[in-house]
């Protein structure tokens, strides 16, 4: 039982050191995306403690794979959070005619339909496909940068895109096309 023990601690240290040293990178993969310095400190300073409440558990190769996965689990966290204290406004009648003049009904379905279909394709997507996808195209972050967040290579990271941008383009051309035959 004893062996057991300092087998954990001697692994937990080591992990705890890299989580220490990994806390920089986490503070700029934050701060990229709020752009509050504070918060991003806040919330680096969150993923930090969870990953070394776990650090005995997982693998130093793997480390920092864990770490950003916990990172990005945060970040969507906090956007749901953020979402669900959204602020009441008032109904202002003159307002809501201003901002749907020029927007007819059909206009929005057909925008709706669009969305439920590239949401629909997105869904189909691996979990790590979609992720790259989101982190390059939403995110705005370099292969390089992606790689190295989710411990992959650069040319993985390329082969998810591809395989993400032809199965959107495949998907939201043929149910786009379907969707806009007139009908008789």
């Amino acid at each position: 039982m004893a062996i057991a023990a300092t087998a954990d601690q001697s692994q937990a240290a080591p992990n705890a050191s890299l989580v220490a040293q990994m806390r920089p990178a986490l503070v700029a993969f934050f701060r990229r995306r709020c752009r509050n310095a504070a918060e991003a400190e806040d919330l680096a300073q969150d993923v930090v403690l969870r990953a070394l409440a776990h650090s005995q558990s997982i693998s130093p190769a793997r480390a920092t794979g864990y770490v950003f996965q916990i990172a990005a689990n945060r970040w969507r966290d906090r956007g749901r959070r953020l979402l669900s204290r959204r602020n009441c406004v008032a109904w202002d009648e003159q307002s809501a005619l201003v901002v749907s003049d020029g927007f007819s009904p059909e206009r929005e379905v057909g925008a709706q339909q669009e969305l439920a279909h590239v949401l629909g394709a997105l869904q189909e997507l691996g979990q790590r496909t979609r992720e790259v996808l989101m982190l390059c195209r939403l995110e705005r972050m370099k292969h390089a940068e992606i790689a190295r967040e989710m411990g992959i290579s650069i040319s993985s990271v390329e082969k998810h895109l591809v395989r993400a941008m032809t199965h959107l383009t495949r998907r939201t051309r043929g149910s786009l096309a379907a969707s806009h035959v007139p009908s008789n």
